[in-house]
């Protein structure tokens, strides 16, 4: 399967690019693409929410460490600013000036023949290539004010340098990105207005966990509880308690998927009776991926 690339997922996150119809099919079909959508959409909506905090510029310190860790030479021992790089962004691009070809004041000579300089264009001929980018691009949304996109750019670029050599060295060391083994939608039983999902990855120390995502659950006197269902219901497994709208469940070692395979959401009514109420409120079946 060809996957949306990674530069397209992230200016489709940041609303810079329209989904396109065969975008759309392969987001509704994969869901690595839109797992990986949807946390790049998070991390938007949290940049953007934080535009009221006040930078705290780090000490001298942390770029010698970034210094010291990419083997930087002492031309730039000098620990950056964001001031000083702020104040170049914005500084006016100067004024161009126009040169005559000749001095006025000199008649030239009728016979001679005057040669263009090659340091001003004429006016008919373009300054750069242009080259034709065709219309196959997809569509963008209406144009915006890039100034401010522009000094923030510079401002993030100025602390990405900073951290960069602590990025790099904190990278190597992570751990490997959970694997997706199934997932699930999950239905309204009669009565209730909810819906949710819920998905089942294996971690990186080889456990397998339901990750639940749910609306219209809440509740101000019963319990959530979270259940591994065999499809005749002949046995189930709690797996949780549900508090609030999403969670994450360890799946007991030894519980076959294929015989467990229905994620149940139940009202319990609190009495430490660990049976099921037989109150659903929602369920739905996974499927492997």
């Amino acid at each position: 399967m060809t996957h949306i690339d990674r530069e397209n997922l992230a200016l489709i996150a940041m609303a810079e690019f329209d989904l396109t119809d065969p975008e759309r099919q392969h987001l509704s079909e994969c869901p690595e693409c839109s797992l990986e959508l949807i946390a790049l959409q998070h991390t938007v909506a949290v940049g953007r929410s934080a535009r009221s905090v006040e930078l705290v510029e780090p000490g001298d310190r942390v770029w010698a460490g970034v210094r010291a860790a990419l083997g930087l030479s002492g031309a730039v021992a000098e620990t950056p600013r964001r001031n000083d790089f702020m104040a170049a962004a914005t500084e006016p691009a100067p004024t161009p000036v126009l040169v005559p070809e000749s001095d006025p004041a000199v008649e030239p000579d009728s016979s001679s023949t005057l040669t263009p300089t090659s340091s001003l264009p004429s006016s008919s001929t373009p300054s750069a290539t242009i080259t034709d980018i065709g219309p196959g691009l997809r569509p963008r949304r209406r144009p915006r004010n890039w100034m401010p996109v522009a000094v923030a750019a510079g401002i993030a670029g100025l602390l990405g340098g900073l951290g960069g050599g602590i990025w790099w060295q904190s990278v190597q060391q992570q751990e490997p990105a959970p694997v997706l083994l199934a997932q699930a939608r999950l239905d309204p039983f009669p009565g209730w207005e909810a819906e949710g999902s819920a998905y089942v990855a294996k971690t990186a120390d080889g456990h397998r966990e339901v990750v639940l995502d749910v609306t219209g659950v809440a509740a101000d006197s019963d319990l959530r509880e979270v259940w591994l269902i065999k499809a005749d219901a002949s046995g189930l497994i709690s797996i949780g308690l549900l508090d609030g709208e999403s969670g994450r469940y360890v799946i007991p070692d030894g519980v076959d998927l294929s015989q467990y395979p229905l994620v149940d959401v139940s009202a319990e009514p609190g009495d430490g009776d660990p049976q099921h109420s037989g109150d659903s409120i929602l369920r739905g079946e996974l499927r492997t991926v």
